[in-house]
This record gives C-alpha cells, structure tokens and sequence, in this order.
C-alpha cells in the first residue's frame, strides 16, 4: 500500500506527477538508503521519491524531479 503524506500530494501537484509514476520510481527505480536514516531514495525517468518502507507498506514523504549531473 503506498501512503502519501499531504506534503508529498502537493509537489506532485505542482510538479504534474502521478500516482502511477511515483510508484513507479519505488518499485522499478534504483534505490538507496540514506545514512543513519529510515529514509529511502527512489529514482526513475527524472523522478525522485523519499520513502519510508514499513510492513508492506510505501510511506511517501516528498517527490521531485531529479537533477541531472554535469
């Protein structure tokens, strides 16, 4: 189940997100953890998704769009 924190449903709605591609980044990006954190990264055509798994569960805390290097 993928939980979207009031924070998180207002940057996709002003980024022009969807639900369907930030699942998607989760499920299918490449991920990683951040240090001494619960928080998870996952990244997927441009799309960044902060995370925190628990039980099953998806808690979707921000989104963005990923920077790209140089």
């Amino acid at each position: 189940m993928f939980i979207y924190t009031k924070h998180a449903l207002e940057k996709m709605d002003g980024l022009g997100l969807s639900r369907h591609e930030v699942e998607q980044a989760i499920l299918q990006g490449m991920k990683w953890k951040e240090t001494q954190s619960d928080k998870w990264h996952g990244q997927m055509s441009g799309i960044e998704v902060v995370f925190i798994p628990q039980e099953g569960n998806y808690f979707i805390i921000t989104t963005y769009l990923a920077r790209r290097e140089k």
